[in-house]
């Protein structure tokens, strides 16, 4: 089996919320006071499209999406586990992919924008890579009043 990428399932939600990377749960807690799978089912049903990301073994690897806010813009997400990390074919295939995703997604909504907890520092470079621009620090972001970057792509 290869790598792959489709549609998501509600039964992705469990897997992925026992496999979470603790700075991907950190950061739903700091930004909306909800659990991970809280944040998770909240982010999948109102996200249009919601996309699972399958290793080659398998196994979920992460989750994402876009939660459109309006007609051309929409907050984009993502959330994963530490096994995207551990394998170095699916590591490569999943950056090359989540650039492919990107333009697909930018097709849609021509504004791309969200928020990233400054502690998260795989999410930070990973969005800088992908050529988001960091616009705005938030000092006091969310219920624990933590660090935020806002982050847009046109």
């Amino acid at each position: 089996m290869d790598s792959h990428l489709r549609p998501s399932k509600l039964e992705d939600l469990e897997s992925l919320s026992k496999n979470l990377r603790e700075e991907d749960a950190r950061e739903i807690t700091a930004q909306s006071g909800a659990s991970p799978k809280g944040g998770l089912l909240y982010s999948y049903f109102m996200s249009k499209p919601c996309l699972t990301t399958i290793s080659r073994h398998g196994h979920v690897m992460s989750m994402g999406g876009v939660v459109p806010d309006g007609q051309t813009a929409g907050r984009i997400w993502l959330l994963g586990c530490q096994a995207m990390f551990d394998d170095g074919i699916d590591k490569r295939w999943f950056l090359r992919e989540s650039k492919k995703t990107l333009a697909i997604m930018q097709n849609k909504y021509p504004v791309l924008f969200n928020m990233v907890d400054a502690r998260n520092e795989v999410h930070v470079k990973w969005i800088q890579w992908l050529g988001f621009t960091f616009i705005k620090k938030h000092l006091h972001w969310g219920p624990e009043n933590r660090l935020f970057y806002e982050f847009v792509r046109i």
